[in-house]
């Protein structure tokens, strides 16, 4: 598990990239990116002394370009990558954003050696230990507490054409 200063900090670097990412209508090839109809709260300080807030995250896609970002920065190294490696996770959230229970893993790259299926598991794990809880708004928090989602994480490096 990662410290909670750390944590919060990871989180608000991941949160800040969506909202980049939003402004600028950027994505993955052949998505919309967040500026085709998602949107992502800012969330504004009133006074000097209040610490600054994360962006609230609004919908179910919003939540997966969160995860994205912090998956991206916690893959394995390009030198142990499997092409096309495949981790799906069920995760259960809370009303405030935090997972409830462990994350459970609903499929793995079957042609994956046993080493491999391990490191892309610690990696998905650490990559949601990171960005939890996730900031999210009132109204998703609603909708989406105590309802597990089905979140892929897939390693798209060093396939054909990316």
């Amino acid at each position: 598990m990662i410290a909670a200063p750390t944590r919060y900090a990871v989180c608000g670097a991941c949160i800040a990239a969506v909202i980049a990412m939003a402004g600028t209508g950027e994505g993955r090839a052949g998505e919309g990116g967040l500026g085709s109809g998602s949107s992502v709260q800012r969330t504004e300080d009133k006074g000097a002394a209040s610490p600054r807030r994360a962006p609230l995250l609004n919908t179910l896609r919003d939540v997966g370009l969160a995860l994205e970002i912090c998956w991206r920065t916690h893959q394995p190294s390009l030198a142990q990558a499997r092409p096309g490696m495949n981790v799906t996770v069920m995760l259960t959230f809370n009303r405030s954003g935090e997972l409830l229970g462990e994350p459970r893993f609903t499929y793995i790259t079957p042609e994956a050696t046993p080493e491999t299926r391990a490191l892309y598991q610690r990696a998905v794990v650490a990559a949601i230990d990171a960005c939890t809880p996730l900031p999210f708004s009132p109204a998703l928090g609603a909708a989406l507490a105590g309802s597990p989602k089905i979140m892929p994480f897939i390693d798209r490096r060093n396939e054909r054409g990316t």
